[in-house]
């Protein structure tokens, strides 16, 4: 019988013959290091410029969360009516309200994730209107 010695007994932790998993897991490797410093100083500079834009980011979120989304009611009408621009122009499902004998429209969740800090007040507008979040 020919045997093949080119061919390694083990890969990806398994013997080829058997199948089975060998014991002896393979720790020559070293820590993973650039092979280029300018290469390793642009990771770092990226690692950096994401780090401050995650800071930047919950910066804002908590700045929302302490006031109100809109201070005057000309502000909550007007954004409502943008809203309700924004989603007459996405495409909707829509169901039959049986109480009121016409179709309503249902708030995709996309739309309802991106705008959800303005939600409490365009919620009850555009029920109004014949939306509906689901």
């Amino acid at each position: 019988m020919r045997t093949n010695r080119n061919i390694k007994p083990h890969h990806n932790g398994k013997n080829r013959r058997t199948g089975r998993k060998s014991n002896n897991p393979r720790t020559n490797k070293g820590p993973a290091t650039s092979n280029n410093p300018r290469a390793e100083q642009a990771r770092l500079a990226w690692v950096a410029e994401k780090l401050l834009e995650r800071e930047l980011k919950a910066a804002a979120a908590q700045a929302n969360t302490n006031g109100p989304c809109c201070s005057t009611d000309a502000e909550k009408q007007a954004t409502n009516l943008r809203l309700l621009r924004e989603l007459q122009s996405t495409v909707c499902d829509r169901v039959w309200n049986e109480n009121l004998g016409r179709w309503e429209g249902i708030m995709p969740r996309r739309f309802v994730k991106k705008n959800a800090q303005h939600m409490p007040h365009f919620r009850d507008f555009a029920r109004e209107k014949g939306y509906r979040s689901r």
